[in-house]
């Protein structure tokens, strides 16, 4: 014979599924709630009203409008925590005298919150008007004596040789350069040479040139240098009536200048 399920059996059976399925409900409920504290907390306070909003949707409860607020204010939000709660007190028609004025005193300090960030404007009180200052007197007529005071004396020396100087000089140092890159290229052929395998009589002649070409620059160089310096000393003392001649000097691996003239 068939067993039969009697109505109580039946009601049972319901009874635990709805207590599962509320069970089910509220964990999800409080998982989200503390995901959503953990979110204002750290500063992540978009998440943390996304969730929010999600249970009062879910749950039609004005508490988490509150808590949307409190977010807002706990991440200097002010603006929008003001808004909030004031949504707050809307919404919650069921509210008691207690809950408003919490809800109120909130309100007020994040208005003093966002009146202290916003930059305060120093007004500077107009000035007196200043009394007019009299003329001050005419200053007595001094006689002009322009016409008695003397030219000033001339400037000694000669521009020319000054000028020469300078450009002799200017050749001295671009003779020392340009022996200098001689001379680092004669060492470089002459490293290659020492090593194995690495003489050949075309690298041993270029080596000489550059070093005979070094030589040649850097006594160039120093007397075109030598020889600016003096021309420009000159020109400083002279008084344009002396002459000054610069003959450059070339042997065989030597290089000179002889400086001729009268002062």
């Amino acid at each position: 014979m068939p067993r039969r399920i009697f109505p109580l059996t039946y009601a049972v059976i319901f009874a635990s599924a709805l207590l599962v399925s509320t069970s089910g409900r509220a964990e999800t409920k409080g998982a989200k709630e503390r995901e959503a504290r953990t979110a204002c907390l750290a500063g992540d306070y978009a998440l943390g009203v996304r969730l929010l909003s999600e249970l009062f949707v879910a749950t039609k409860d004005a508490t988490f409008i509150y808590n949307q607020a409190r977010c807002f204010e706990q991440n200097r939000r002010y603006e929008d925590a003001i808004g909030r709660f004031r949504e707050y007190l809307r919404a919650g028609k069921a509210l008691g005298g207690a809950e408003r004025a919490d809800a109120e005193k909130h309100i007020a300090d994040c208005k003093e919150l966002l009146d202290s960030e916003k930059p305060q404007t120093i007004t500077t009180p107009p000035l007196p008007p200043s009394r007019p200052e009299p003329d001050p007197a005419p200053a007595p007529e001094v006689p002009s004596t322009a016409a008695h005071q003397k030219s000033p004396a001339p400037v000694g020396g000669s521009p020319g040789l000054r000028t020469a100087g300078i450009v002799t000089a200017s050749v001295g140092t671009a003779s020392l350069v340009a022996g200098s890159v001689f001379n680092l290229k004669s060492n470089s052929l002459a490293q290659g040479l020492k090593k194995t395998d690495g003489y050949a009589s075309d690298k041993e002649s270029s080596r000489k040139t550059y070093a005979t070409l070094g030589w040649v620059g850097y006594g160039v160089g120093a007397a075109c240098v030598a020889t600016g310096a003096v021309l420009y000393f000159l020109g400083s003392r002279s008084d344009g009536d002396g002459g000054v001649a610069f003959l450059p000097s070339l042997a065989h691996g030597q290089a000179g200048a002889v400086v001729k003239g009268a002062f």
